[in-house]
């Protein structure tokens, strides 16, 4: 077992000045930071004794930290077998403090016991429900494929909740006469692995993607392009008790939906657009290609049913610049959108990271309670990002000069610990 030393830092009490109650707060210094960097951190969760998961998928491997004693050791390696991994990209919460790890090569789970050691590993397509099929009569009973394919363009998860449900975006795209017909929302879908049930709880809306459809028949490749990143998204966090929360980019406002599909919807949140202009321009422009080193692709190819994967990090040697996009919008919408732009925090507060224009400093977040109302705001600073929450803990990370990233862990104790 490597052995990490941890450096401590002092806390900083946060303390607002008089008459600036509305303010963004800052959260508090951190306690620790691991020593050891990252090159790149797809996710993290904490554990119930306080050790941290952290996949790495640019290095293709997963660690188990512990902030307390500064040790650090791997869990499975890169491979095909049963406690192996081929690309570690999220990581979902199971019951018994059990995690599974999103592996898109392997096309499968790969299950992590409470003592973060592999299990084995499953895929979504041997547990899904099966598509009802009436076969002739007297020749047998119905059969029919699976509701999804993990591997391919369908139902993939991005969140999970205390019980294990999962939760993700159904396929956008619709087999059509003529090629493919991309769909302007596509349904919320939670599949309950023990019950086997899958369940439509509402639909994102999504931005116009640019579509690129070569081949025919049994071999047929669909490439879907990156719509403009200020294109108005709608974007949603699963809380652990199996309540939903989507941000709609229309009216900014919040939509509940609760674990028995109940909703509701909070008061919409007022905000100042931000104008596009040649600064705004140049500012978006530069965050796309600089947002392009993380950037995953991962191709998925059907030639006459053999399915083939492959991945690749970021643009590749030699890359040249994006072409300019064309098609920005007259004003920014009121957050950003992206995985990363909507997070559940376990104590009940939704914190939505908003656009701003090109001089703010820092990442600016909307943290809202379960009224559906702005409770606060908090600022963090320049080159730090938000990498998740644990039970009274908040992980951020810092970037170096060499790009590499390093894990950060915070006391919660100065920012409310419940929504107003």
């Amino acid at each position: 077992m490597k052995q990490i030393r941890v450096v401590p830092l002092a806390l900083l009490a946060v303390a607002l000045p008089l008459g600036a109650q509305q303010a963004p707060r800052t959260l508090p210094a951190p306690q620790a930071e691991f020593e050891e960097p990252f090159s790149q951190i797809g996710g993290i969760r904490e554990l119930r004794d306080g050790r941290v998961i952290v996949a790495d998928p640019r290095d293709k491997v997963v660690s188990v930290i512990d902030f307390r004693s500064g040790s650090s050791s791997s869990i499975g390696r890169e491979g095909s077998g049963p406690q192996e991994f081929g690309l570690p990209m999220r990581l979902y919460t199971a019951p018994g403090d059990t995690t599974l790890l999103f592996d898109p090569l392997n096309s499968r789970y790969l299950i992590i016991g409470p003592d973060a050691k592999p299990i084995n590993t499953f895929r979504l397509e041997d547990e899904a429900p099966r598509r009802p099929q009436t076969p002739p009569p007297g020749q047998g009973r119905p059969q029919g494929g699976p509701q999804i394919t993990l591997g391919g363009l369908g139902f993939s998860p991005r969140a999970s909740d205390a019980r294990g449900r999962l939760y993700g975006e159904g396929s956008p795209i619709t087999p059509g006469p003529e090629g493919p017909i991309i769909a302007d929302s596509v349904p919320l879908i939670r599949m309950d692995r023990a019950t086997r049930r899958m369940d439509t709880l509402t639909y994102i809306v999504l931005p116009k993607s640019n579509t690129q459809v070569s081949g025919g028949g049994n071999n047929q490749r669909v490439m879907i392009g990156g719509a403009n990143p200020l294109a108005p998204r709608d974007e949603w966090a699963v809380f652990p008790d199996g309540r939903v929360a989507v941000a709609r980019a229309k009216t900014y406002q919040i939509e509940f939906i609760a674990p028995d599909g109940t909703k509701r919807s909070g008061p919409r949140i007022a905000y100042t657009p931000v104008r596009m202009n040649a600064a705004e321009i140049r500012y978006e422009e530069g965050l796309r290609n600089a947002a392009r080193a993380n950037q995953m692709s991962i191709m998925v190819t059907n030639n006459n049913g053999q399915m083939s994967r492959s991945a690749q990090m970021g643009p590749g040697a030699n890359a040249p610049p994006l072409e300019p996009l064309t098609d920005w919008p007259e004003v920014k919408p009121p957050f950003r959108s992206g995985q990363a732009s909507v997070w559940a925090r376990p104590n009940g507060e939704l914190w939505v990271r908003r656009t701003e224009n090109a001089q703010a400093r820092g990442t600016l977040y909307d943290v809202i309670n379960a009224q559906g109302s702005v409770a606060f705001q908090v600022r963090l600073e320049d080159g730090v990002t938000l990498a998740g929450f644990g039970a009274n803990t908040i992980y951020t990370t810092r970037k170096d000069a060499d790009d590499l990233v390093y894990l950060r862990r915070h006391a919660a104790t100065e920012i409310p610990l419940r929504g107003n």
